[in-house]
């Protein structure tokens, strides 16, 4: 702890370059799995995943990100990937997981699911059992996981939120996807004695605007008592987004200055139990050091 601290230290001064040459205090045998969810699709659940997950690699993680919305996958789709093989060759005993894991930008092993809008995908309870511990079984390919399933009440939701450390729930500001939202957290209240709901609000327009929607989360699930929920932050709505998502890039490297960018990039921070006012204050410097070249020039 210590060590780190001299090493922000020193990042404040600018003797450190990249927040990667920094650890975090998560240990090295410690392997959390994370489902992400959303009461609805069309929240942007799946980008913000990839992307969280993209960025949290700069802070010194192993990020391995299983595409689990079977049937209408789409992480190949927004990195511009082809896998040969996916989760479905692993679920027909075709082929291991190892065998499926693709290496993404900057280096994100990611486990591609099919896609193409086949709803002839059946998997059971014991299925996704299977997967979650074929993942516990090989730690090499990342230390944080990120599951991402499709938006919506499934049965398959349903399980790996229960099999999961903890649940990113990714909602927006429209009275749709928050009470869709709260139907999520009634019914994971209902089936898991004690749960975690890490909440983010994206396409927000600004922090008021998802300081509402969380208080509003608040209010509306506060009867369940065994639902522990804290909120990760927000992510702006940002038109760089959507070009990045035609340009099948994810848009923290696309435009990693845009404001979704750096919004992605405090909750990274925060997970990842760095401070959070590092970046800002090193970008203040740099404006300063600008505007004074322009009058000293």
């Amino acid at each position: 702890m210590a060590d780190q601290a001299q090493k922000i230290r020193e990042m404040k001064k600018g003797n450190v370059r990249y927040l990667s040459d920094l650890k975090s205090d998560t240990s090295e045998n410690e392997r959390k799995v994370i489902t992400f969810t959303s009461g609805k699709g069309g929240v942007g659940k799946t980008n913000i995943a990839v992307n969280l997950g993209i960025s949290l690699m700069k802070f010194g993680h192993r990020v391995l990100l299983v595409d689990a919305d079977l049937g209408l996958a789409n992480v190949d789709l927004l990195l511009g990937l082809t896998p040969r093989n996916n989760l479905s060759h692993v679920l027909a005993g075709k082929k291991s997981l190892e065998d499926v894991v693709i290496t993404g930008p900057s280096g994100i092993k990611i486990v591609p699911c099919s896609s193409g809008g086949k709803r002839n995908i059946r998997i059971t309870s014991d299925d996704r059992r299977e997967i979650v511990s074929a993942i516990n079984s090989n730690r090499e390919l990342g230390d944080t996981v990120f599951i991402d399933t499709g938006g919506g009440i499934t049965d398959n939701i349903i399980d790996f939120l229960l099999l999961a450390d903890e649940v990113f729930l990714v909602t927006t500001p429209e009275p749709t996807s928050i009470m869709d939202s709260y139907g999520m957290i009634k019914i994971l209240a209902q089936e898991k004695e004690k749960s975690l709901v890490r909440l983010i609000v994206n396409m927000a327009g600004d922090s008021s605007d998802a300081e509402h929607v969380l208080s509003t989360m608040k209010l509306i699930t506060k009867q369940f008592f065994n639902v522990e929920l804290d909120y990760l932050g927000w992510v702006s709505y940002d038109q760089n987004v959507f070009r990045a998502v035609r340009a099948q890039q994810p848009f923290v490297l696309y435009n990693p200055s845009c404001r979704a960018a750096r919004d992605v990039d405090r909750i990274a921070m925060k997970l990842a139990n760095y401070e959070v006012g590092i970046r800002a204050e090193s970008g203040i410097k740099r404006w300063l050091k600008k505007i004074g070249s322009i009058f000293t020039g």
